[in-house]
């Protein structure tokens, strides 16, 4: 009796799977300047995530404190408050200390960035898999309404949303659903265009003929085989929702009081620039940091899972 024949996914394109996470750590390590921007991440993510417990370390919350404040409302002392006491200075007229308004700030910020991207990514490989794998009508609709959203000016509509929504309506959820929705067609795009060269694969054939359905072909055969362009495209998207996020509070639109927000605070710290200009440094420094340590990180992902750059695994 012959052999049966081996299963489709016992080819050499699993291995490439399997071997992603040292590709990626490899990116990490790939130079000092990515090392350190990886750090970089790690600490600001960090700090969100125990935002309250750094704030009761330095000894302050986000209540007010005028005795911090100087007759005209500023804060007193020089370099805008920055003591012992209060580490990156208090925010003028309320005296609320900025570290704590940094750190609280950092937690909506990468919550609504992580989360936009995870709703933005999901729904791209669902759609840019099946468009590219199944084709036809589909394919050609998932094309159309891509180039659609594309080219509709979400910020308008997120200025027209955030004037009709409710004060009380949850605006971080409806950051992440709006970001979300808003960010799919880029993902989408880039995974068409990779299903579209790996269903003309001989182990995606291979599988057809052995009686896989679309389910079986998306699960083993397919979305193994695209981790390493969804890391990249995810990687990448982070910096930009977080950016989104902080230009929608900045306007007015996203966030609101008294939930704290790097692109709240910066928009307001606007207003005192020319009397408290350390006001803006540190929420604007942070948001700096975050946004070009996830793009340094993303670029060498990109590069280390590129085979045309040598990198690939």
């Amino acid at each position: 009796m012959a052999n049966p024949p081996p299963t489709p996914t016992t080819g050499v394109t699993p291995v490439a799977a399997r071997s992603l996470p040292s590709a990626v750590w490899r990116a990490v390590r790939s130079g000092w300047w990515t090392s350190t921007c990886a750090v970089l991440i790690v600490l600001i993510v960090l700090l969100a995530a125990a935002a309250g417990l750094f704030v009761l370390v330095e000894g302050q919350s986000l209540n007010p404190d005028i005795a911090t404040l100087g007759p005209t409302g500023l804060p007193a002392g020089a370099l805008g408050g920055v003591s012992g006491a209060h580490w990156f200075g208090v925010e003028p007229l309320t005296g609320v200390d900025l570290f704590a308004l940094a750190a609280h700030g950092a937690r909506t910020s990468l919550l609504v960035g992580l989360g936009a991207t995870v709703l933005a990514t999901a729904l791209g490989v669902v759609i840019g898999v099946s468009a590219g794998y199944l084709g036809g009508w589909w394919d050609r609709l998932v094309t159309w309404t891509a180039d659609v959203i594309l080219g509709f000016p979400y910020l308008i509509f997120m200025i027209a949303l955030g004037a009709v929504l409710p004060v009380d309506f949850p605006r971080q959820f409806t950051l992440v659903v709006v970001l979300g929705l808003f960010g799919w067609p880029r993902v989408a795009r880039i995974v068409r265009s990779q299903a579209l060269t790996l269903g003309k694969r001989d182990f995606v054939a291979a599988a057809r003929v052995m009686g896989g359905g679309p389910w079986h072909v998306f699960t083993k055969e397919l979305l193994p085989n695209l981790w390493a362009p969804i890391i990249v495209v995810a990687s990448l998207s982070i910096p930009s929702m977080i950016g989104s996020e902080a230009a929608l509070s900045f306007l007015g639109v996203g966030v609101l009081p008294p939930t704290p927000s790097w692109g709240r605070t910066i928009s307001t710290a606007i207003d005192f620039f020319e009397t408290d200009p350390m006001y803006l440094v540190f929420p604007g420094l942070l948001l700096f940091l975050i946004t070009l340590a996830f793009n340094v990180v993303g670029d060498a992902i990109r590069d280390a899972l590129d085979p045309r750059s040598g990198g690939g695994a």
